[in-house]
């Protein structure tokens, strides 16, 4: 490992644990009047996301399902209905009776 590698690394380390820090800083508070939690939260959350390929991975995921539901919300409110929960020809529909 050369200087420049290891400096990244450590550096790293370092948003990590700070982004870390500031998230569990205003989880702690967020129910008190004196200082907002989410002044520590928003910050940390997007350090993290920066930092962390698998905090990014949930965000864009949470994102997906969140702009899944509101097209669905905007087909009902067309007229469309769209049910995600019933399968009637799914997999075991043509599997000619087990």
């Amino acid at each position: 490992m050369n200087l420049e590698t290891g400096k990244k690394a450590v550096g790293r380390i370092i948003r990590l644990t700070l982004a870390w820090l500031l998230i569990i800083g205003g989880i702690i508070l967020m129910p008190t009047p004196i200082l907002p939690g989410f002044v520590l939260l928003l910050p940390g959350l997007a350090l993290l996301a920066a930092e962390s390929r698998w905090f990014r991975r949930l965000l864009r995921r949470w994102r997906e399902q969140r702009l899944v539901r509101r097209a669905i919300r905007e087909a009902e409110r067309a007229g469309i209905k769209i049910d995600l929960d019933s399968d009637e020809d799914g997999p075991e529909a043509g599997s000619g009776g087990h």
